[in-house]
C-alpha cells in the first residue's frame, strides 16, 4: 500500500469518525489551530485584557496585533500545505485538503474575534457625550 493510500483510508475513517465540529471543545480548537499561533495569539488576548484596565489607549492596537499575527500564521499555513502538496501531488483526497484549510482558518477566526473583543472593550470606554 502507498503512502497516499494510507493517508486517504486514514483520512476517511477519520471523516466517519469524527462527530459534527460543535462536539469539539476549546482544547481542541486550540490543538487543532496549533500550539504555537494560538499561543502567540493569546497572548494578544492577555494584552487586550491588561490594556484594558491598565492603559485604555492601547487595547485596539493589542486587538489588531493579534489579527495580524493570526494573518501572518496563516500564511505560514498555507506555505506548508502548498508544500504538502507538491510533495504529495494530485493523490491526496479533497477531504484531507479541507482538514488542512480549516486547521489553517482556526488562528484567523481566534484573532478575529479578540479583535472584535478589543473594539467592544475600546468602544464602551470611551467618555461619553
Amino acid at each position: 500500500m502507498e503512502t497516499t493510500e494510507i493517508i486517504d483510508t486514514l483520512a476517511t475513517q477519520a471523516a466517519q469518525q469524527t462527530p459534527y465540529w460543535a462536539d469539539y471543545n476549546v482544547a481542541d480548537y486550540f490543538l487543532n489551530g496549533g500550539i504555537g499561533p494560538m499561543c502567540v495569539i493569546t497572548l494578544f488576548l492577555i494584552g487586550v485584557l491588561v490594556s484594558a484596565w491598565k492603559a485604555p489607549a492601547w487595547v485596539r492596537d493589542f486587538g489588531f496585533g493579534a489579527v495580524i499575527a493570526a494573518v501572518c500564521w496563516l500564511f505560514v499555513g498555507f506555505i506548508q500545505m502548498f508544500q504538502a502538496i507538491e510533495i504529495v501531488g494530485n493523490t491526496m483526497s479533497f477531504s484531507v485538503h479541507c482538514g488542512g484549510l480549516w486547521r489553517i482558518l482556526i488562528p484567523l477566526v481566534y484573532g478575529l474575534l479578540i479583535y472584535l473583543l478589543s473594539i467592544l472593550i475600546s468602544t464602551f470606554q470611551k467618555p461619553r457625550i
